[in-house]
């Protein structure tokens, strides 16, 4: 008798531990998790005025793109989709163009593209590319001419774009970005974009 009733405590024991290591490990996920949601983001949580949808950027801007590796480009689907879903003459393309303009150059700046070759670049846009519907590229080739032309503006005078931008909830301010990159993106997507059908 006194046998199974240490049996009994043994097991108790090991059960009591298990249980403890299991709730320790679950408050690490979550203090983890708590202080990464706590990260301060560059682009401003104002929120986008009811005409145009605004992208979710905060893990596209200050994020540790690797330099050194010139035969990858990460990031591209989340600096690429706010090109998505609109297209001349849909409400607010003005203002969406202007975030996909300014979501294009900072990813092309942080993502060093003018150090990168045009293979990596190509892959990394084409790969993104093959993986839309029809309509979605179709949308894509409708809207790349207004965004070249805003990416244009905005590094020409970016503080003249301020209220734009302010608009989809970004900072002039806290933008950066070069020519130089931009030139190595859209070097790469000008001749890839095919001719729009003119759908929207």
């Amino acid at each position: 008798m006194t046998q199974k009733h240490i049996l009994s405590l043994l097991v108790s024991a090991a059960l009591l531990c298990g249980l403890l290591a299991g709730c320790s490990n679950t408050n690490g996920d979550a203090s983890h998790a708590s202080s990464s949601a706590s990260e301060p983001s560059s682009v401003s949580s104002e929120s986008a005025p009811s005409s145009t949808a605004q992208a979710d950027t905060s893990g596209l801007f200050n994020k540790d793109f690797d330099e050194n590796s010139l035969f990858s480009v990460d990031g591209t689907a989340a600096a690429f989709e706010p090109s998505l879903g609109w297209g001349p003459g849909v409400s607010g393309c003005s203002l969406k163009s202007v975030q996909a303009a300014a979501t294009l150059l900072v990813w092309a700046d942080e993502a060093n593209l003018s150090a990168r070759t045009e293979t990596a670049i190509e892959d990394a846009y084409t790969q993104w590319y093959d993986n839309l519907s029809d309509s979605e590229q179709e949308g894509f080739a409708e809207a790349w001419p207004m965004i070249k032309d805003d990416a244009a503006a905005l590094l020409e005078d970016k503080d003249a774009m301020a209220g734009r931008l302010e608009d989809v909830g970004l900072d002039a301010k806290e933008l950066t970005f070069s020519e130089k990159d931009w030139s190595a993106l859209e070097d790469v997507v000008d001749p890839l974009v095919p001719e729009a059908k003119g759908e929207y």
